[in-house]
């Protein structure tokens, strides 16, 4: 949620001025959408082997994944940020 933050906020700056509390950011009141391989919006766990390759993630980071495509260590992330005021989640 933090880096969330600093990207809407700091790195993208498309809301500067947002000031969420808690209960706003779990309704996912703020703008743009995060979805990541494995979830029902994009399923496919296979999406991580290319986010890997694209940015040398071994090598940057010293992230792995497996066979299955599960990240090692098991706190890793994985997603993509989209910014557009109207991006929404939806199932495929």
């Amino acid at each position: 949620e933090y880096l969330h933050v600093l990207i809407r906020k700091d790195f993208w700056g498309y809301s500067p001025n947002e000031n969420l509390n808690v209960e706003e950011v779990i309704k996912e009141k703020y703008r743009g959408i995060r979805p990541a391989p494995g979830y029902p919006c994009c399923p496919e766990h296979k999406l991580k082997a290319i986010i890997f390759e694209k940015l040398d993630v071994t090598n940057n980071i010293g992230a792995s994944l497996t066979e299955s495509y599960s990240m090692y260590p098991a706190a890793t992330v994985s997603g993509f940020y989209f910014a557009h005021p109207e991006a929404r989640y939806f199932g495929t």
